[in-house]
This record gives structure tokens, C-alpha cells and sequence, in this order.
């Protein structure tokens, strides 16, 4: 029986750290510590600072690429077009808005210009709002599938309701 205990003797203090090494863990100075918490801070500031910098490169690289579309002069021109929504010169504004900038990428911009009085410029809204439909939350599909149905039962144009009709079918609603 010894054995066994001699065995687990041996194993307990092997595993056991020496009173050196408790010493060395309990001996670091407080100043030690705060050199090593200041240390850290400047490492976490420096880890923020380096990811602003980087962000703030992405958005400018983004904004080389975007082309017209990151000028100010098409914030305006997004503004002019949500201002005139409602109104007799929404069609114009948004016909001069895809001219000048082509279709717009964001889905609530797309959805405003479904209400414009232009059968090409709404059939390749709804094409392009069609083909961003899968991606987007359940109720925003849910809702575009709604507009589509009303736009179906509203307009007088046949090449309108040809469009909405074939998103109708293709989303099985």
C-alpha cells in the first residue's frame, strides 16, 4: 500500500510549484504592474488608432472607386431626389437623378423610385430591387413583394405589369 502512496507523494510534488517560484509570482512590485497596465494601454490605443486609420483609408479608398457617386454634388442630388418624392417633378428629378448617376445602389432609394411616371425606369428598378431581394431581411422582402402588388394592380402600363408579374412568379408569391 505504501507504494500507491509513495507513487501519488512523488506526482503531488512534482506538479507543486517550489517556493521559488511562489516567491518570484508574489515578489512583482506594484511598479512592475503599472508599467505593465500602462504598457497595455498604449498597446489598446495604439490597436484603436491603427483601426480608425484604417477605416478612414477604406471609406477614402471606397470613395476613389465609387467614382460620381461619393461627390457631394450626388448628395445633393439623392436630397433633391427624397425632397421632390410626392410631388408633379419626382419623375423628372428621378429621370435626371439615373441619368446622371445611374441606378442607385441603396434599397430605400430603389423603393421611392418605383412611384415614378417613366415604365423604363420603373421596370429596371424592379428588376434591380429583384435581384437584391434575396439578401435583404424577410420583412423588406416581404414589403417589396407588397409595392410589387400594388404597383400590379395600380398602372396602366402593360410593360409595368409585364415586369411585376414576372417578380411575382419568380418569388412564388
Amino acid at each position: 500500500m505504501s507504494v500507491v502512496f509513495d507513487d501519488y507523494e512523488d506526482d503531488y510534488y512534482e506538479k507543486r510549484p517550489s517556493w521559488r517560484e511562489i516567491d518570484r509570482r508574489r515578489d512583482r512590485s506594484p511598479h512592475a504592474r503599472l508599467r505593465e497596465k500602462r504598457e497595455r494601454e498604449t498597446a489598446r490605443k495604439a490597436t484603436q488608432r491603427s483601426n480608425w486609420l484604417k477605416e478612414k483609408y477604406l471609406r477614402e479608398v471606397e470613395k476613389l472607386f465609387s467614382g460620381k457617386k461619393a461627390s457631394p454634388e450626388h448628395e445633393k442630388a439623392l436630397k433633391k431626389l427624397q425632397n421632390a418624392y410626392g410631388t408633379r417633378r419626382f419623375t423628372k428629378t428621378a429621370r435626371d437623378y439615373v441619368k446622371e448617376y445611374g441606378l442607385p445602389e441603396d434599397w430605400n432609394t430603389l423603393i421611392l423610385l418605383l412611384e415614378a411616371n417613366d415604365e423604363k425606369l420603373v421596370c429596371e428598378t424592379l428588376e434591380s430591387l429583384s435581384r437584391m431581394a434575396p439578401e435583404r431581411s424577410p420583412i423588406e422582402r416581404q414589403g417589396f413583394l407588397a409595392k410589387v402588388r400594388s404597383l400590379l394592380l395600380v398602372t396602366e402600363s402593360a410593360r409595368v405589369k409585364a415586369c411585376a408579374e414576372k417578380i411575382l412568379a419568380e418569388a412564388g408569391a
